[in-house]
């Protein structure tokens, strides 16, 4: 019932050491003086110094290369949110999209959650790293987790967190006011909060009634598949929702997004051993819709659908690199089509849509904005593979895969295309006349920062 089994064990010991680690920091009292990353920065990745953007943004974010960027659909482009490189995940705007919150880890550290202004790229650790968070979080006795996050208003959001217990790591729903601060859980046992169109229902997954049936043993682990459950947020009134799917088996899941309509979401569903995005009518619990499939050691996710309700977007898995490093691009599905597929966008994950974002779009407009994120791409995979191409023998086509930018260096690995002869590893640096090769082999050092 859970197709990440062969990760789950590492994360959890990896999270045992963390977890003691993090207390012990805390009865020692680290982080209580000196400037730290978590305040807001300066000026973050997204504009120039004093910058404001008037109004919340219309647009999309997404994550590439350790980075968050938006691309505006209001003509602007692409410009990177982000100032620090980082594992982030799980992008959410807030209801007037002036904010984004997310999950980012750093190295080997616990995830922590992110708000960023959206229109300067100011950032902020809202839990453990910050002395006015962390008390919240140590008081509520869990801490940030991956999973989808939701805001309730500009100053509230749902977001999963964990809890050691019993030798186990539990997963939960909590509740974070950021002026209070407070963190309060609602659900046990549960994780990726959704909420509905007009905010009165939380929906989110919920370790399964009968899953000792379903599983052959007790726990519900990190990473397991759940149980649909929607939550009155003014009565507190709970509702189970058994997913059904091709003539009635039951499946589970894991992140959803609603629909703009409130009767149905897209979730990412279990049908063991495969996963796939299902349309679910939340009348019936019915999946009445697939709209893409992975084999078992694949996975996809963040579904997010535009606000008129046409654009579905999601992280597909391109596979890996040949180095070991998961790759992703973001596809698109038209939802009215019924027979319609997802359409390759390009590099990135976590697609997000704003809440503003105009509608009327169709698929040239979305693919030009994928387009003009990826220019500067664009031109360093054409540099790369001009290099590669005059260093090899006549005749080798290749294509660049994994490419990594900082600053004016650029790393990729170049596979060949026409022969079985295995990738090379390519270093560029931009000067005067562009980017220009650097060195390339299978043997080569990479930058330091460079990470596979």
């Amino acid at each position: 019932m859970n197709h990440r089994d062969p990760v789950r064990m590492f994360l959890e010991l990896v999270l045992a050491a963390l977890l003691a680690l993090f207390l012990l920091a805390h009865l020692a009292g680290c982080g209580k003086s000196g400037k730290s990353w978590w305040e807001f920065s300066e000026q973050g990745g997204g504009g120039s110094e004093g910058e404001e953007r008037g109004g919340g943004f219309a647009g999309i974010a997404f994550v590439r290369d350790d980075h968050i960027y938006l691309t505006d659909l209001g003509g602007g482009g692409a410009r990177r949110l982000t100032s620090r490189e980082g594992g982030y995940k799980d992008l959410a705007f807030s209801p007037r999209a002036e904010k984004l919150a997310a999950i980012l880890v750093e190295g080997d550290a616990l995830p922590s959650l992110l708000v960023l202004e959206v229109g300067t790229g100011k950032a902020a650790d809202v839990s453990w790293h910050n002395p006015e968070y962390s008390g919240a979080w140590r008081a509520a006795g869990v801490t940030p987790w991956f999973g989808s996050l939701a805001w309730q208003d500009e100053d509230t959001l749902f977001a999963t967190a964990v809890e050691e217990r019993g030798g186990y790591y539990h997963t939960k729903v909590v509740r974070v006011e950021l002026s209070g601060p407070s963190v309060e859980v609602v659900a046990e046992e549960a994780m990726d909060p959704a909420l509905s169109p007009d905010g009165s229902t939380l929906a989110y997954v919920a370790k399964p009634q009968d899953w000792s049936q379903v599983r052959g043993e007790a726990e519900w682990r990190i990473g397991d598949a759940g149980e649909l459950v929607m939550r009155d947020l003014e009565s507190g009134r709970e509702k189970r929702i058994p997913l059904t799917y091709a003539g009635g088996r039951r499946v589970y899941g894991w992140e959803m997004c609603f629909a703009p309509d409130g009767g149905s979401l897209v979730m990412v569903c279990f049908d063991d051993p495969y996963t796939f995005l299902g349309v679910v009518d939340l009348r019936s619990g019915e999946v009445r819709r697939t709209i893409e499939h992975v084999a078992a050691s694949g996975t996809l996710g963040h579904p997010s659908i535009s606000p008129d309700g046409e654009w579905l977007l999601y992280d597909w898995p391109r596979g890996d690199s040949p180095q070991g490093r998961p790759l992703h691009d973001v596809k698109a599905v038209h939802l009215p089509e019924e027979d319609a597929v997802g359409v390759t966008l390009g590099e990135g994950g976590d697609p997000t849509w704003s809440p503003l974002a105009p509608s009327g779009l169709d698929l040239e407009d979305l693919q030009a904005l994928w387009g003009s994120a990826g220019d500067e791409r664009d031109e360093v995979e054409a540099a790369m593979i001009r290099f590669v191409k005059e260093n090899s023998a006549p005749g080798l086509e290749f294509r660049i895969v994994g490419l990594q930018i900082k600053g004016d260096e650029a790393v990729a690995t170049a596979l060949c295309t026409n022969r079985d002869i295995g990738g090379v590893l390519v270093v560029m640096r931009k000067g005067p006349r562009g980017w220009e090769g650097v060195d390339m082999g299978s043997d080569i050092e990479p930058p330091s920062w460079y990470r596979w």
